[in-house]
């Protein structure tokens, strides 16, 4: 057998089956979700730097009751920048760029005259659509099949950004809210989805490695898409083409989705005996005979678990830290370090790599150290939240003094930020896919619900305070995640947990039979197609 395994490309058993092996069917799986990651990002994350490429921000400033003090005595260079459509040169009256006396405004070209507040309500609508949406995508994940849901997802987003120029340009503001608002839509049908065919493939004790690579979507589409987004606005293709574009990653990500992945292990193709059998051995099957229909939600026990709110805090820090990261970071290089479109889309792909190599390492780190038994699941969980969230808060502190006289720096800072946010995924994240795995799709469709409030509030937050962009309107920004981030981290480190909970079914059903063998979970038979 050992010899066949070896031949097979596999090592024996008493190594265990490695899921970073190039014949590691589990490993393919999770790469294609990485790359859905990666079509969503593409999709919905780059609306900041789109929308400054669609906007006049000259015309947008004129626009604002708030800056009497920018426009006196530059009133008609204003002018004359709204009227070309570009970059407003007016000239630095003290020295000063983080002032309301000088230039403060960095303007891409773009034709639609959108106030900030109206910027703001199109960048939440996708995070309104999901708020709505959310605990009924959990409901169809926990009853039908993850993969044709997934599938339905990424059909939807596509279809929305093909229109999205389309919607912008012939019905305005009102159209781009409701593009963004059936992304939204489509965005959290897609997340339990992945958390599911997540929980059917991979073993715990690979959980923290694998939230790592197939969230790794989101970074490449941070790197690469931030710099494809600002040449596309540059080019003369204009700002239209950033939304085609990401359809076609869209489509590309359906036709291979749809022709090589099935719903779980054991109805796959192209899959070797050793890797079924070990899937078979070290994944919980969810004991029920009945069918998943009939499989019951403890919400009692569920709502009144420190361990259930403690995620849910974290959700919504978490989710205040990616409508900034992932939203905000080009709006923030354009307003403070005032650096043209194609320098912001190299500044803001820096970040994204700082993030995608730190949670590679320390999710591999993490693994090793729980296989080991150095760190229990939840030490694991712990150590990362609070590591991640104290290091934001450190950090964004410091992120208050730059301004574009210290560009290095701000990008240094911001990159730190991100590395730090990495961290969590091997731990709220991990703790999410861990806690309750016979209730994920419920389980993480609230915390979608509820980190919405995170998203939502971001834009609202910076609304309130950014009139013009300038430093000291961002610093006040900054301090707020300041105090957020800290308090996730205290709070998990008090209540987190990366243990299978007393009131998931699961648990509840082995407890009450201890010596059942039970046959690997089956799907239903639509889920095959």
């Amino acid at each position: 057998m050992d010899t066949k395994d070896a031949e097979d490309g596999f090592p024996p058993e008493k190594q265990s089956h490695p899921f970073l092996h190039i014949r590691s069917r589990r490993l393919h799986v999770v790469l294609l979700l990485m790359y859905a990651f990666f079509c969503m990002c593409q999709m919905t994350a780059h609306i900041g730097l789109s929308l400054s490429c669609m906007c006049n921000s000259t015309a947008v400033a004129m626009m604002s009751t708030n800056t009497t003090k920018l426009i006196e005595g530059t009133e008609s260079a204003l002018l004359k920048s709204v009227f070309s459509n570009t970059t407003n040169d007016i000239e630095n009256n003290n020295e000063s760029c983080s002032t309301l006396e000088g230039k403060v405004i960095k303007d891409y070209g773009g034709t639609f005259v959108w106030s900030v507040s109206w910027q703001g309500y199109i960048v939440s609508a996708a995070f309104l659509g999901g708020f709505l949406f959310s605990y009924p995508a959990g409901f169809l994940v926990d009853r039908f099949s993850a993969r044709h849901i997934l599938s339905a997802s990424v059909l939807m987003l596509t279809i929305s950004s093909i229109l999205m120029p389309f919607l912008a340009t012939y019905f305005g503001e009102g159209g781009a809210f409701a593009s963004r608002f059936v992304m939204g839509i489509s965005e959290t049908m897609l997340i339990p989805s992945l958390n599911s065919m997540v929980t059917k493939w991979i073993p715990v004790n690979e959980k923290s490695l694998a939230a790592s690579v197939f969230t790794s979507g989101n970074q490449l589409s941070g790197m690469f898409g931030n710099v494809l987004v600002a040449e596309l606005c540059a080019s003369s293709l204009g700002w239209s083409s950033i939304f085609y574009s990401g359809s076609l990653f869209g489509v590309s990500w359906l036709i291979l989705w749809h022709m090589t992945v099935r719903n779980s292990p054991h109805n796959t193709r192209w899959i070797h005996k050793r890797e079924l059998d070990y899937l078979a051995n070290h994944i919980p099957p969810k004991h029920n005979s009945g069918g998943s229909r009939k499989k019951a939600t403890p919400w009692r026990d569920m709502l009144t678990s420190k361990v259930f709110w403690c995620l849910m805090y974290n959700s919504i820090i978490g989710n205040m830290m990616i409508a900034l990261i992932f939203v905000y970071i080009p709006v923030f290089f354009k307003d403070v370090l005032m650096l043209d479109v194609q320098s912001n889309g190299f500044y803001s792909a820096i970040p994204h790599l700082s993030n995608l190599v730190v949670k590679l390492f320390w999710g591999f780190l993490m693994d090793k150290l729980r296989r080991n038994n150095i760190l229990s699941p939840t030490s694991t969980v712990k150590l990362s939240q609070f590591s991640s969230m104290i290091g934001i808060s450190i950090t964004c502190f410091f992120l208050r003094n730059v301004n574009c006289s210290t560009p290095i720096e701000a990008l240094v800072l911001l990159s730190v930020v991100s590395g730090f946010f990495g961290l969590s995924i091997s731990g709220f994240y991990t703790s999410l896919l861990s806690v309750a795995p016979s209730h994920i799709g419920t389980l993480t469709s609230l915390g979608t619900v509820i980190g919405f409030i995170g998203r939502m509030f971001t834009p609202l937050l910076i609304s309130h305070y950014k009139t013009v962009g300038t430093a000291e309107e961002w610093g006040q920004v900054l301090l707020i995640y300041v105090f957020a981030s800290a308090s996730g981290g205290i709070i998990m480190a008090l209540f987190g947990s990366g243990e299978v909970q007393d009131w998931d079914y699961s648990k509840r059903h082995n407890s009450a039979r201890p010596n059942a063998l039970v046959a690997p979970e089956s799907d239903k038979s639509l889920e095959d197609f």
